[in-house]
């Protein structure tokens, strides 16, 4: 439908009644100001709601039950994303290219929808917008149902309901009752002292009918699921800190004898000095160990031999040892001999067939240098021992700009740039790694565990006692609404036999004394 303008327009009627509209005003005792404003939108008038309105219908919408449900199951959804779909390494999402080329790599299985996925942040889900907005209302939503909720458990944890009516001992999920020959004051004060004797909180009740108290254990367990609900948002506050603030880096290849920075907005720069393997008798590994120098804006701050489960930490940056292989050290330098690169590029890929290793890097001027050999016991490729491929690629091009086949120490024009391959060295993988959030994630399980062990193992059990007089003495119930286990059934029915045992043989001494 064609939209209409919505600027008022003048009719003949209106025309026709103008003059007569100021007088009518004074007629009306309209005041001046009124008279003048001719506000008939109401967009002059004071505000419906106030602040405090506003927000208390915002927290009543947060701490509604269905709303939450919904959010978890966005969280779900958006979690599972995450894990279907491949993640951009957080270290290829800061350089624009390095992402256009892992880009380049998914587009194969998701054709035309690779640019709307990157769009909607499928790719890196956990530091998406959406994920990140569902997981703020979530934790929103939670502290509002658990404010919501605080006072209700801390008005029945300090003033439980102590009367009940008679009908509630006779319908309880746990409930008995019986006769003994004693009066009823001293059958209550009997009840009383023998739940204190089992750690019972007792609350007497004197409104009657007859003599009622309240009995209860463990009445702070249900702040336990306080400490749970609060763990949750404490552990999602944990992980969007590592997302936002931390990195990952899975694949920080180290050529022995030759730093590098480590990056990430750091000025750290590592080296690796020497590195060792070492294997059983079968052929499978049994130890290797890097020993590595770390050094902050130039400054040695830290030197240490890491292994798999030994790693390096500095300043909350960690160094996990990873993998380990042959590296090809590359000297490259530009028309003006200016060099460019003097490092190890780690032959840690091989193609499908086996036949081929090979590692990229990126140059400065943003050229991607690959560099390729025959992987071991591989003849007739071309490549002969002592030699590599090198290849170069200009922006988003998939065909070499420039190649050439490298002796070893022999520099070699290639494109624009001169190279040279002087020989291989050992590299080791790393795992690089800074997680903020991982003592707030902590903290969030050791509020966890307390709700959880509050929850299961302290469960909160209360007891209604009311004592009344009869003909044959003092008629005792014991009822209890609480959730049937086998702990609990066998502590109330033996409280119940306890005290009526007790009773009968404080009457039968009674008599006997008499």
């Amino acid at each position: 439908m064609k939209q209409t303008d919505a600027k008022p327009t003048r009719t003949a009627a209106a025309d026709s009644a103008g003059p007569a509209q100021p007088s009518a005003a004074r007629a009306a005792g309209m005041p001046p100001a009124a008279r003048g404003s001719g506000a008939v939108d109401g967009l002059d008038d004071q505000a419906a709601l106030s602040p405090g309105q506003v927000a208390g219908h915002i927290y009543a919408f947060l701490y509604n039950k269905s709303v939450g449900l919904v959010l978890i199951l966005l969280a779900g959804l958006l979690g599972l994303m995450g894990a279907i779909f491949p993640q951009m390494p957080a270290s290829t999402r800061a350089d624009a290219q390095a992402a256009e080329q892992w880009l380049e790599q998914v587009r194969p299985v998701f054709g035309g929808w690779t640019g709307v996925l990157r769009g909607l942040g499928v790719f890196n889900m956990f530091t998406s917008v959406p994920f990140l907005v569902v997981m703020g209302l979530l934790a929103a939503s939670i502290l509002a149902c658990t404010a919501h909720r605080l006072p209700v458990i801390w008005r029945a944890s300090r003033h439980p309901r102590t009367r009940v009516t008679a009908r509630f001992f006779g319908r309880a999920r746990l409930r008995s009752h019986f006769t003994a020959p004693v009066s009823a004051e001293d059958a209550f004060e009997a009840v009383c002292a023998d739940a204190r004797r089992h750690r019972l909180r007792v609350i007497v009740d004197e409104r009657g009918p007859g003599r009622n108290a309240y009995l209860d254990r463990n009445h702070w367990a249900p702040f336990g699921t306080v400490f749970a609900h609060l763990a949750f948002v404490v552990v999602m506050a944990g992980f969007v800190a590592s997302s936002l603030t931390g990195f990952r880096d899975q694949q920080f290849t180290l050529t022995v004898g030759y730093p590098k920075d480590v990056g990430h907005g750091t000025a750290l720069s590592v080296q690796a000095n020497s590195f060792q393997d070492t294997y059983y008798e079968d052929g499978s590994p049994k130890d290797y160990v890097a020993d590595l120098t770390l050094l902050d804006d130039g400054e040695q701050v830290a030197s240490q031999e890491v292994r798999v489960n030994t790693p390096l930490s500095y300043h909350g940056v960690m160094f996990h040892q990873s993998y380990f292989g042959v590296a090809a050290v590359m000297r490259v330098a530009d028309a003006s001999r200016a060099e460019l690169l003097h490092d190890g590029v780690a032959l840690e890929w091989s193609t499908s067939d086996k036949i081929f290793n090979y590692g990229h890097t990126t140059l400065p001027d943003g050229t991607v240098l690959y560099v390729v050999e025959a992987a071991s016991g591989q003849v007739g490729t071309g490549i002969e021992p002592g030699q590599v491929r090198v290849e170069l690629y200009e922006g988003e091009a998939t065909t070499p700009s420039a190649e050439a086949v490298l002796d070893q120490g022999t520099p070699s024009a290639v494109g624009d740039y001169t190279l040279t391959f002087e020989r291989e060295q050992q590299f080791t993988g790393m795992i690089v790694r800074r997680d903020p959030g991982a003592p707030i994630v902590w903290v969030g399980f050791g509020l966890l565990a307390i709700g959880v062990c509050m929850t299961m193992f302290f469960p909160h059990r209360r007891i209604w006692v009311r004592v009344t007089d009869t003909d044959d003495g003092a008629l005792v119930q014991l009822a209890s609404p609480d959730r049937r286990d086998f702990g609990f059934s066998a502590f109330f029915t033996d409280m119940a036999v306890r005290l009526s045992g007790r009773m009968t043989q404080h009457a039968e001494r009674t008599d006997a004394d008499a």
